[in-house]
């Protein structure tokens, strides 16, 4: 996912490689910004789930929550494992835990 940019000796980010960096933070973004994907990832916080579990949870068919589950997982938001006949999802690396749990805190945590 996101890896540092580079800084030169005054400490500044060079210009192309900010624009890289800011790039890759539109396209994370951009997999977040659906009301579905979102809902889906707050059910990820407390662990691992089938697409069956998270269609139940989020109100949607299993074709859709599985189509925006794989659009989160070519972003690596989620990752995926199999398991028999059952492939679980859960949250895929630290930055999209990080933003997810702000997110949770803030819209999707029950009072």
């Amino acid at each position: 996912m996101a890896v540092a940019a580079k800084k030169d000796v005054m400490g500044i980010i060079n210009p192309e490689e900010m624009m890289s960096k800011a790039e890759e933070a539109c396209d994370f973004m951009k997999a977040l910004s659906t009301s579905t994907r979102l809902m889906l990832l707050c059910s990820l916080m407390d662990g691992e789930r089938t697409v069956t579990e998270l269609a139940e949870m989020v109100g949607a068919k299993q074709s859709l929550t599985s189509h925006h589950l794989n659009r989160l997982k070519l972003s690596g938001i989620v990752s995926a494992r199999r398991d028999e006949k059952f492939i679980y999802y859960s949250l895929g690396n630290t930055v999209a835990r990080d933003i997810v749990e702000i997110l949770y805190r803030e819209f999707c945590k029950p009072d």
